[in-house]
This record gives C-alpha cells, structure tokens and sequence, in this order.
C-alpha cells in the first residue's frame, strides 16, 4: 500500500517548496506537466521559474494560507517550451522538523488549459449572442428603436455584457463590487457625481450579474427622475460587509435632486432590482424610501448566491460545508 501510494505521489503533478517560493521536490507529474526536469526545478522560485499569473497578490494568497492552511484558484503559468497553460491549482500548509518550524508548502497542480480554452469560447459565443439579440430587437422592432423602453432593453443587455467581461478578467473566480460601480459609472459618464465609500468586498461569479444590474437599474433611474437628472444632483453610495454573514450592506442615497415622492406605480427598473436580488440572491432584504431629499435604495445582500435543493434547509447545507 506505501509502494502504490509512493509510485502515485511521484507520478502526480505536485511539488514541495519553502514559503518564500524556492522549490525542494520536483515529481515526475510536474516535469509532465511543465517540461523542467528536477535538476531544473529543484532550487528555483516556483513562481519564477513558471512565470505565474496569479489571480489576486501574492501577498493576499500567502495571508489566507497562513490563516487557512490551504488556498486554492486558477493560475497561469509558462512551460518550458514557452507554452502558456492553465492549472487548477492546491496549496496546503506542512509543517517539518522536529521543533516544526519548518514550514513547507505543497502544490498539488491540475492543467485544465483545455476547459479554460472552452470557458472564453463560451464566453466569446455569449457575447456574439448578446449582440445578435440587440441587432434582431433593432431591425424587429424599428417603430419602436428610439422609445426609452427600447433603449432601456438595449442598455441592459449591455450591463449583463459588462458583467461577463469582468467575470472573465477575473478568470471567472470573482468580481469586485468597486469595480462593477466604477465601470457602470464609466458607461453612464456620471463617475464625477457620484460619492463612493466602501471597501474591497469580493463578490463570487454567481452574484456579479444581478449587483452589475441592479446599479446599473439605480443609475438609470436616477438620470431619468432622480438626482443625476440635474445638473446639481448627487449620489452617495456607501458599501461595507458584515463580518459573520459574509454579507454586503449597501446605500444608494440620492442628493440635490428633484423633490421626491412616492410613486403611484412602480417602473420596470425598480420591479426588475427587486426580482433580479430575490431570484439570484435569495431573500436579500431590500428597501427602497421616496424620502423628500431624495430617493434611497438600502441592499442587505450575499455575496454568493446561496445554494437552494429540494429538502435541505439552510443550517443542512452549513453543516455538510463545514
């Protein structure tokens, strides 16, 4: 049983190096996988040696490592033969030595550069699909192109772009909110009015598309009835995360508008804000006030989509994920 799993290690792509990146054992999975030899390997920075693209800082990496003993994510790296691939990548703490100060870390490296390829075709096609629907609604619907409810379908096609774009960035591991608001503000050109407070929160894939279209809905409203619709007119947007729930707090607060008043009937956007948090991130509190100085929008809302199958209640799905 030692000899098979001996044999197994030595032929699974992984190798061992110190925290500070310099490589100590070389299996023959990783030469197959990489192209250097162990003499090639042993010795040298791993992230030099395979010029890896990370998706965040190292810096922020090796701290959840430190703190987690494990990370995991999707890197990119450079072959011997000047190949780019890309690995599903485990890094997992070990501790040697008898004092145990001796502190190791073991990358368990899977190449799915293959997936990757598919993954931006898909994302390709998507894209293609979203600009073929916007050709057909304007040659189908030409006695209506230049209504606002036409412009508004369009528009939104172009957010739900917007967010695929940025998925991708990220190698479709995440998506920060600060960045969805700096590129929605960019589009709309209304960067300069707006007040923005909040920290970095990084939001999984799930959720990016319905917070990509649910400020996208709150600008849109307020250039057409709100504050942005005048020339003095202000937004105060201000995010922060609850420590424990893993959960995003966010204000929308309009400022130096129009007087406001509680609508007789509420608009697409707004009906379209509330189902788009419902359906994609469950039953996120929302609460929208008409106050006299101005609108406000108030999120409490995941930062992932909270999984939901038949039968199992939400302390079941806790206790299964640890």
């Amino acid at each position: 049983m030692e000899t098979a799993l001996a044999d197994y290690l030595r032929e699974a792509p992984v190798f061992v190096r110190l925290f500070s990146g310099e490589i100590t054992d070389w299996t023959s999975g990783a030469e197959r996988v990489y192209g250097f030899d162990r003499t090639e390997a042993v010795g040298k920075i791993s992230h030099q040696l395979l010029a890896t693209a990370f998706p965040i800082p190292l810096d922020e990496i090796n701290d959840m490592l430190l703190r987690d003993g494990v990370w995991q994510g999707l890197l990119s790296n450079t072959c011997k033969n000047g190949e780019t691939i890309w690995t599903q990548s485990q890094w997992r703490l070990r501790q040697c030595g008898e004092d145990g100060e001796d502190i190791r870390v073991v990358e368990t490296n899977t190449d799915v550069t293959q997936r990757e390829i598919l993954a931006r075709e898909l994302h390709h096609r998507v894209k293609n699909t979203i600009a073929v629907v916007c050709g057909i609604a304007r040659i189908s619907l030409t006695s209506i192109k230049d209504t606002d409810e036409f412009k508004s379908f369009d528009a939104r096609l172009r957010a739900l772009a917007q967010a695929q774009d940025l998925l991708l960035e990220n190698r479709w591991a995440h998506g920060e909110l600060s960045e969805i608001i700096e590129r929605c503000a960019a589009s709309f050109g209304v960067r300069d009015r707006l007040r923005l407070s909040g920290e970095e929160i990084r939001l999984m894939p799930s959720s990016v598309l319905a917070y990509t279209l649910a400020i996208h809905e709150l600008m849109t409203n307020s250039i057409k009835h709100g504050a942005l619709s005048v020339a003095n007119g202000r937004v105060c947007l201000t995010w922060g995360a609850h420590d424990t729930t893993h959960k995003i707090h966010l204000i929308w607060r309009e400022e130096d508008g129009p007087k406001v008043s509680p609508p007789t009937r509420f608009g697409s956007g707004v009906r379209l804000i509330e189902r788009l948090l419902r359906s994609e991130l469950g039953d996120a509190p929302l609460e929208m006030r008409f106050d006299p100085d101005g609108f406000v929008c108030e999120i409490d809302g995941p930062t992932q989509k909270s999984p939901r199958l038949p039968g199992v209640n939400a302390e079941q799905i806790q206790r299964a994920t640890g």
